[in-house]
């Protein structure tokens, strides 16, 4: 297991490979099975390891503080781990401890006065928010926001301009900053769709 998780830090751009792990602990791929079933049973153990240490302390406050502790601590915790995104799902498989944190977020939402199927949508919304910009930050800390000459050729025409003053207007944000206000217009769009109600 613990060459699992190394070989993840080491690598985390890669999917966790049994032949890798097989070469790192120096044995043939096969003498894996004698300590796990299959592939997925490594992956759901070693994902479970990780995300079980992943505990926010969510304070007994408002809905919208719990959220914004629970997201600061998920984004810490994965752009520590990033890793952690090849096993948050594989094949049909979601990772049980990722179901724990979705739970969390659940109960979370449920005090902003969500239930059945508009907690689900939600859940599903704010997650698939959450993580999105936690995935795109740690792309952008790996390629800088930067393209080479040929990225540049392949862009459409009217698209360089509009790509070169993103860029240019990213590089100067403070990613922190920019999951914080994320965070922030999740919270707003939340209470003015409870305000309708």
């Amino acid at each position: 297991m613990a060459k699992a998780i190394d070989q993840l830090s080491v690598e985390p751009a890669k999917p966790l490979s049994m032949n890798a792990l097989a070469k790192a602990l120096d044995v043939t791929p096969m003498a894996l099975y004698r300590y796990v079933q299959d592939r997925d049973h490594l992956l759901q153990a070693v994902a479970n390891q990780l995300l079980n240490n992943l505990a926010p302390d969510i304070p007994d406050a408002p809905w919208s503080q719990q959220l914004r502790v629970w997201a600061l601590a998920v984004r810490e915790y994965f752009l520590a781990n990033p890793g952690l995104f090849g096993l948050l799902g594989w094949n049909e498989h979601i990772a049980t401890a990722w179901w724990g944190q979705l739970a969390t977020l659940a109960r979370i939402l449920k005090r902003a006065g969500f239930a059945n199927q508009a907690l689900a949508d939600l859940v599903q919304w704010v997650g698939n928010s959450i993580m999105g910009s936690i995935y795109l930050e740690i792309a952008g800390q790996q390629s800088g926001f930067k393209l080479n000459d040929e990225d540049w050729q392949s862009l459409a025409r009217d698209d360089v301009q509009v790509v070169e003053e993103l860029i240019e207007h990213l590089n100067r944000k403070n990613a922190r900053t920019v999951f914080i206000d994320s965070v922030e217009r999740i919270i707003a769009n939340i209470e003015a769709s409870t305000s309708h109600d």
